[in-house]
């Protein structure tokens, strides 16, 4: 079975380089329409089995401009476990001025010692990777490995880039480290924003990516 990730269209968050957890949500821009557009021009006469989004609008609206001209699939499953990582307080705040800034320091450079108690609520990283694994194995199992379509998953950049590392069994110390895709090393960014990502299983425990961070569409 394949599994097809678009991450969400470019928002002001992004633009601004705040905080856009699960905890809040900015519009999309037009350039994340026109890129989320571009996707489901690609996408067109993909047949999905499902198409699962996260409930937060910036991935849903997201998800339905993709779905919009597929002459197969429009409905669209929400799980709220696809959300993006939660940062408490540091939603909608700019990365660069957070306090206490070495919490910050310490969640982008070393997850593993992550402790969101210290700095001001929201998820470890395990928590949201465990939420995040459980949605896309459910997903899976729901849909059964012997279905010839695929399943469309619309979420976030660390939904996605961070969950498909967990269930490659990268470990938490090195989420945003380089790794290997198709024997090329990948950077430690996050997946761009409209991008297609697709993995394939067999048996919902072992998964290989295909496709790393698309965007030859946009």
């Amino acid at each position: 079975m394949e599994l097809y990730f678009i991450r969400h269209g470019q928002t002001k968050y992004n633009v601004e380089h705040r905080f856009q957890g699960g905890g809040c949500d900015s519009p999309l821009l037009a350039s994340g329409i026109d890129g989320a557009k571009r996707a489901g021009a690609y996408l067109k006469d993909v047949r999905f089995a499902r198409v699962y989004s996260s409930p937060q609008l910036r991935a849903l609206n997201t998800a339905k401009y993709v779905v919009a001209p597929n002459r197969w699939q429009d409905e669209i499953t929400l799980d709220s476990r696809l959300k993006e990582m939660d940062f408490g307080k540091w939603e909608g705040q700019i990365e660069a001025t957070v306090e206490p800034h070495e919490q910050y320091d310490v969640c982008v450079n070393q997850p593993e010692k992550y402790q969101p108690e210290l700095s001001t609520g929201g998820e470890s990283y395990p928590e949201f990777l465990n939420r995040v694994t459980a949605a896309i194995h459910d997903a899976v199992a729901t849909v059964g490995l012997d279905s010839p379509l695929p399943i469309l998953i619309v979420s976030h950049g660390l939904t996605t880039t961070f969950g498909i590392k967990a269930l490659l069994n990268v470990a938490v110390k090195d989420l945003r480290q380089p790794f290997v895709v198709n024997g090329q090393t990948v950077g430690t960014g996050i997946v761009d924003n409209d991008s297609l990502t697709v993995l394939e299983t067999y048996d919902n425990q072992n998964f290989t990516i295909k496709r790393w961070n698309e965007t030859s569409y946009l």
